[in-house]
This record gives structure tokens, sequence and C-alpha cells, in this order.
């Protein structure tokens, strides 16, 4: 018992259970026993069974540490259950996806730990249902090679199916024949999608997939190094990173996340055995800072607000096994209050490492970020290879999300299977953003009514957004996107940027730039949690308990307002038909009185209590805070050419952008 798949030796875990490892053990043990009371159906249900696999791991780690009975009984009641169902999964690919491949990574294990406490036929019957089920997910990855889940090697479905199957062959490694060809096979998949997955650690995907899905590279990196000595932990700079794309898409305070791409709350953000593997792995303090304040303030919370499932209980067992008591922590205020995730054109912004803080986040880039979207073109055209599968990257190129302490302003549209272009805060030409709409994958879509049209056209270079000015000075940050290729062709785009201006988040400015040989409506949208009041024609407030917000926005041409309220409803997953999602968001929106080929539209965040004057003539929008004076000098043609900064001791700073 003393050499484990995935664990290796055991020993020394056994010798820290009262010691060091005593509260990675004790909620082990609280996992362990809520297993007790779950009533597991005769019957295949219709609905995700992907909590039985991580259960089975929960109760036989737990019996191996123990010793205690009830665990063993337990674990035997979650394998038999699984052994009785002909299939594995609901409604969609059955067999071939994530229930499978959840409950075949978890019997699996499970199998492997409790095997000197199973009798002969319990063992055969394990192993014939392993062997079944492996040899099925197998065929389907040979068969679907090049479309599916198969090849979607930057997506979630591929990473844990995979590591079920690995799991599957080191298990039956001594036993059948076919074993070897399961773990080949995940060792090319993963060899594969560890060179292509972006270097700064950033997740197209968002944070909720990030944590759901993303947490399957840690595991079968973990999987790879323990039964083979080969350490994708070293390699990958995606590993090394990515816990600071998690990290920095924080709200204010810690406990949610800032939801771009499909979130299904706000909530669903957490994976601390995550956090101690990059303590562990690197001997980060930060990541160790994280783990330990979420689970000892946020666990309960993500577990009863989080419509994600399994969710962050089942995840004990990783937490113990990943958790290294030789890693200090670190308060995170040591930490740059601002980072920019280059791939992505992702920065994140805050005022301070308080619970309190107030947090900006915005983006503009390639669709699922620039490394995948060149590479992920170059595998199709050289090997044939549907490896772009962007279903849960929305259509948010410049918009942006912001939040002060627990409570959000700006917000995103949740999880959304139609994509509609009013849905992010983000700027529409004649109420249009991407070629498609009402979609799932929007940038796929309109990248392929793009290649319909023209097969050689150059997708790579001309369908895309930029950051193309960043300044991160002190407190002060310039960021500058450009995304006019978004936009459908025929509208005839030359520029559609955004530039944010800040300094410390005591207010934030966008100066909106679209130009076009053509005339158009141009229309800016800001979605938030609470309707607006109407102040004046260009003024509105938002009545938050942390302190109210002025929005205040000029333009260089008449504009006029707009406000209502959008529901958004979708299905969150194809195991659940019948499970839907739905989230409310009030949308206030500025656009362009009468069309025109251009247009500046200035948008001012101003909080109370800040004593903020913004004003604007003509070419110059002057800002007074404190004891600094802005200037944001427009040229001829309405775009923001010089950013002066100027202190009451004399001291000025000059920024001119592109």
């Amino acid at each position: 018992m003393s050499n484990l798949v995935f664990i290796g030796d055991i020993g020394p875990y056994k010798e820290q259970i009262r010691g060091v490892r005593k509260k990675q053990y004790q909620r082990l043990l609280q996992q362990a026993d809520r297993y007790e009371a779950y009533q597991l159906p005769a019957h295949h249900p219709k609905e995700s069974t992907t909590y039985m696999g991580v259960a089975i791991m929960n109760l036989a780690l737990a019996y191996c540490l123990s010793g205690e009975d009830k665990y063993l009984s337990q674990a035997k009641r979650f394998i038999g259950a699984v052994l009785s169902y002909e299939q594995w999964g609901n409604a969609h690919l059955v067999n071939v996806d994530l229930s499978a491949s959840w409950i075949l990574f978890g019997l699996s294990l499970g199998y492997d730990w409790l095997k000197p406490f199973l009798g002969e036929e319990e063992k055969e019957k394990i192993l014939a249902k392993i062997r079944h089920h492996a040899d099925i997910m197998y065929q389907y990855k040979l068969d679907t090679y090049g479309h599916g889940w198969s090849t979607s090697y930057y997506q979630n479905h591929n990473w844990i199916n995979m590591t079920g199957l690995a799991a599957a062959g080191y298990v039956l490694s001594e036993t059948y024949d076919k074993a070897g060809q399961y773990t080949d096979e995940a060792k090319k998949n993963f060899g594969r999608v560890f060179s292509l997955l972006a270097d700064d650690g950033s997740n197209y995907e968002g944070v909720p997939y990030w944590r759901y899905g993303g947490m399957w590279l840690f595991v079968y990196a973990h999987l790879l190094k323990i039964q083979e000595g080969m350490d994708y932990f070293q390699r990958s700079n995606y590993l090394k990173n990515t816990f600071y794309y998690r990290l920095y898409q924080s709200c204010g305070d810690f406990e949610q996340q800032l939801n771009f791409g499909d979130s299904h709350d706000r909530h669903s953000g957490h994976a601390p055995c995550v956090y101690y593997k990059v303590a562990a792995e690197y001997g980060d303090s930060f990541a160790q800072t994280f783990a330990n304040l979420v689970l000892d303030e946020f666990l309960m919370a993500e577990a009863e607000k989080s419509k994600i499932k399994p969710g962050i209980l089942p995840e004990a067992v990783f937490e113990f096994l990943w958790y290294d008591p030789q890693v200090s922590e670190k308060p995170l205020s040591l930490l740059p209050k601002a980072r920019y995730f280059e791939d992505l054109g992702l920065l994140s912004v805050r005022e301070d490492w308080s619970r309190r803080s107030k947090v900006l986040t915005i983006k503009c880039g390639c669709p699922g970020g620039r490394k995948q979207w060149m590479n992920g073109w170059d595998l199709y055209r050289r090997e044939g290879l549907d490896c772009l599968s962007l279903s849960h990257h929305h259509s948010d190129n410049l918009s942006y999300i912001f939040a002060r302490g627990s409570e959000y302003l700006t917000c995103e549209d949740g999880y959304n299977r139609n994509l509609m272009p009013d849905n992010h805060n983000v700027i529409l030409v004649d109420n249009q953003y991407s070629d498609a709409e009402n979609v799932n994958d929007i940038y796929m879509s309109s990248a392929g009514k793009r290649l319909e049209k023209d097969t050689l056209y150059p997708i790579e270079e001309r369908y895309r957004g930029d950051v193309v000015y960043l300044e991160l000075d002190d407190s002060m940050v310039i960021y500058k996107g450009e995304t006019s290729g978004i936009y459908p062709e025929a509208l005839g785009m030359k520029e559609v940027s955004r530039l944010l201006f800040t300094d410390q988040l005591f207010f934030f400015l966008f100066v909106d730039v679209c130009v076009s040989d053509r005339d158009h409506i141009y229309r800016i949208i800001s979605n938030t949690d609470m309707p607006a009041q109407k102040q004046n024609d260009h003024t509105y407030y938002y009545p938050m308990e942390t302190g109210g917000i002025t929005y205040t926005v000029f333009s260089d041409q008449e504009i006029c307002a707009d406000q209502y309220t959008q529901e958004i409803v979708s299905v969150m997953t194809s195991q659940e038909p019948d499970k839907l999602c739905r989230s409310f968001i009030n949308t206030l929106s500025f656009q362009t009185a009468a069309p025109t080929k251009r247009q500046t539209l200035i948008e001012c965040f101003t909080l109370d209590g800040m004593n903020t004057e913004i004003t604007f003539k003509g070419d110059t929008l002057h800002v007074r805070h404190g004891d600094k004076d802005y200037q944001l000098i427009f040229g001829d043609e309405m775009t923001v050419n010089i950013i002066e900064v100027c202190s009451n001791s004399g001291e000025r700073k000059s920024y001119r952008v592109p």
C-alpha cells in the first residue's frame, strides 16, 4: 500500500494527520462524513453524476488514513452505484464526456487505494467496469480526432476526459494490455495542450471555468509527475503564472470574482487545492495565503451559492494531498496593485489589497487570446484540426467590470448561450458588434461567416482586437484597446477604440473613438446591477451601499440616452437540459442623435466623497482631484494625443498616446 497511483508513498501523509496536516485531514473527514446522507439513485439520474467519482476518492483516502470502517462502507456504496449504471452520463455524449470521465477518474483511483481491502470478486467487477468505460472513451477520442473535445486543446472537456482516461491507464497497467495506449494518448494530448496555453496564465473562458476545468490541468500534471516523473510544473509557464490570473480577477472582497465569460454566478471561483499546489510547487507564499483565506472564510459560502457542481467541498482530497506545510504565508499587500495579462489583453487594477478595495478590469484582444488564436488557425491549416472552440468566451472586447468591496457597479451577462450585442459594456455600431449574434460561439461563428465569403481571408490578422498602448506608472493607469476588426466589414470601421484613464481608482474614465468612412449611429453600453437615476440628459447616478457613483457622458456631437432591463436565460449544461441559469442586468446606453462618420464619447465615473471635478471644453478634458490636475488633450481628430498630470508641488508628467 506504500505506492499508490496519484499519491505515491502514503506513509508520510499518515504521519502528519495529527500534526502539520491536521487541518486538511479534518476537512477531508468532514467531507467524507457528508456522503452518508447522499441518496444514490438505483438508476442513472437525469443529471450530472460527476460528484460520484470524486466522492469515491474522498471516502477511499479517508479510510486509508483513518482506518474507520464507515468510510470503507460508504466508498463501496458509491462504487456499487456507478457499477450498476449501464451508462455514465445523461442526454448528451453519454459515456464519452464529463460525467463518464469524472467517474472513471474517481473509480480508478478509489480502486487503487482500496485494493488491499477489497475481495477478489469486488476487484474483478471494478476492473471490468473501468476497462469497459476506458475502452469507450479511448475509441471515441480516436474516432473523433480533429473535431469535438478530442482536439479542443484549450477547453475543459478535453482536459477532464483525458485525465480520466490517463488515470484508468495507470491503474490498469499491470492487468490490461491496452492500458499503455491510454496513458500514451494522454501524454501526447497534454504535450500539445501545455505547449499551447497562454504563457501569462490567463484563461479566456473566465474564472468559473478556470476553477472547474483549469483545475484538471493541475490534476493531470500531478498524476504524470507522480507516475512517471515528468514535471510540467517546471516546464509550463501557464501553470507557473495562472494563479495570478485568478487572484487579480477577484472582487474587492476576494470572495467573489469578476465574471468575464460564461459565469454561472459570482461565487463560482475558488479552487484552494490549486492555490495549495501552486504554493507547493513554486514555494509561492501568496498562493498559500489565498488558499488559507478561502478555506477559513469562504468555503461554505461558495459551497452554498455556487451553481457549478460538484463544487468546492469535494476537492478536499486534492487539498489534503497538495498542501505543503513548509510554505509560509505572505500578505497580499506586498503585491503590485495592477497586473496586465498580455495574451488576453486583460488589465486588472485594485485600489489596494483591503477587503473594501475598488477593483476595475478591462479586456481587449484576440478571440481566445493571442497564442490560441494564432496557433489554433495554424493547426487548422496544417493538420485540419478544429481546436478553436470558444463557446465560453463572450463578445466583450473593450468591456469592463467595476466593483467595490462586495458590491458591483458594472456587470457582465453571466452564463449566456445566445449572445446579443448589448449584453456587454461595449461600443456598438448601428447596434452591431460582430458578424454573428444570438449564437453560442459568437467569435467562431463570425469568423466562419467571413471565411465562407473568402476562404483566403487573413482571419488571424484581421479579425481581432489589440491593446495599442499601456502605461502603468505607480497608481496611474492608461490603457487603450482597439477592436475595429471585430465589427462587420460592411460597416467600414477604421477605428473603434477605448482609452481608460485612472489614478488609484479615485475616478475612472473612458474615451471612446469611432471612425468610419460611412455614416453610423454609435452607441455605448453600461450594464449594471442596479438601475441608474437620471440627473440630467448626460448624467446619471447609482446609489450604491458602498458609496454612490455618478456617471457622466460628454461627446463632440449630440447624443441621447435610453434605459431598459435585460433578462438572460440559458441552459447551463447539456447533461441537465431542464436546469436554467437566469440573470438580470440594467442597461443604460448613450448613442449618436444622428448618423455620422466619426464620434468621440467620454464616459466619466466619479465617486461620492472623492471631490473629483471634471469639465470638458472642446479639445480638453480637465480633471481635478486632491492635489492633482489632469488634462486629456485632444487632437484635430478628437482622439487623445497627450495626457498631462500636474501636482500642487509643481511636479509635471506628460504622456503621449498614439
